[in-house]
């Protein structure tokens, strides 16, 4: 599948299995749109303005944006106390329009982005 728009094929992000280097530099619970899927072992997502091609076995990939709010538990998460910014903890959400993260504390059913403001559901279900 490929497009001769400017629009996104598709949109994929990482698994929550893989982590660096696997992942490519990609974020976690982030959505990235696919340019290009015309290869069956790997997909080309925009990454920083450009194309870069991905293995398709680590990623999750959707026809559609989803409109809820992704969940990225951090395995083996350790507080760093030296950083001076925000520590978004063990675990956070990722807006699936700008890909803010925030902080998740208790379990909300939904959110609204303080970046962009999108509201939606938490994809506790995921």
């Amino acid at each position: 599948m490929t497009t001769d728009s400017d629009g996104p094929v598709a949109w994929a992000r990482v698994l929550a299995a893989y982590w660096p280097p696997q992942s490519r530099n990609l974020r976690h619970g982030a959505w990235y749109p696919v340019v290009e899927d015309k290869r069956e072992d790997r997909v080309a997502l925009m990454l920083y303005g450009d194309p870069v091609y991905v293995p398709r076995r680590i990623l999750d990939v959707r026809p559609r944006r989803p409109r809820h709010f992704s969940i990225v538990h951090r395995v083996g998460y350790v507080p760093d106390t030296s950083r001076k910014s925000m520590d978004l903890g063990a675990r956070y959400v990722v807006c699936p329009d700008c890909s803010y993260r925030s902080a998740l504390w208790g379990r909300p059913s939904a959110r609204t982005c303080e970046a962009c403001g999108h509201q939606g559901e938490i994809g506790w279900w995921e």
